[in-house]
């Protein structure tokens, strides 16, 4: 169990590579950063891993089954009262069918392609060393064809 600092929101994301892109999703307008893209992911609840939050977010609001890889960075943010610890993650999907739960738009991006879409701040630090790297690392698991959204 990963000690939790006090005064900043425990968040998760999650870093799904294909064939040199990432997804991303668009959160909803009314919800807080409304519109902006973000790596997929969310709030760590009591008593869960990173790990673990990171799992259920991705079922409850993608329908996706992931593979939490490897921990690539944790980005402390802060902005007026408001502050997070965002540990994003490198994951693979291993079933479900996509369903946009809570999300209204995805895409796949390269990291060029994520620098000019409108991210919330900390993913947008994320772009920053994602630019760094060498190459995106290749999915270790079969992904299967259903990158599809669901009909609302």
């Amino acid at each position: 169990m990963q000690s939790i600092p006090s005064g900043y929101l425990q968040v998760t994301a999650a870093l799904i590579p294909l064939e040199g892109q990432l997804f991303v999703a668009q959160r909803p307008a009314h919800k807080k950063f409304g519109l902006c893209w973000e790596f997929p992911g969310g709030k760590v609840e009591p008593g869960e891993s990173f790990e673990n939050a990171l799992i259920r977010e991705i079922k409850e609001e993608l329908c996706w089954e992931i593979r939490v890889e490897k921990l690539f960075q944790t980005i402390r943010y802060r902005r007026n009262d408001f502050g997070i610890d965002l540990h994003a993650f490198w994951c693979s999907i291993y079933g479900g069918i996509l369903r946009l739960q809570e999300h209204v738009a995805y895409r796949w991006a390269t990291v060029e392609e994520l620098k000019q879409l409108e991210l919330t701040e900390a993913d947008r630090q994320l772009v920053l060393l994602l630019e760094n790297l060498p190459g995106l690392p290749h999915a270790k698991h079969n992904i299967i064809s259903f990158f599809t959204p669901t009909e609302r």
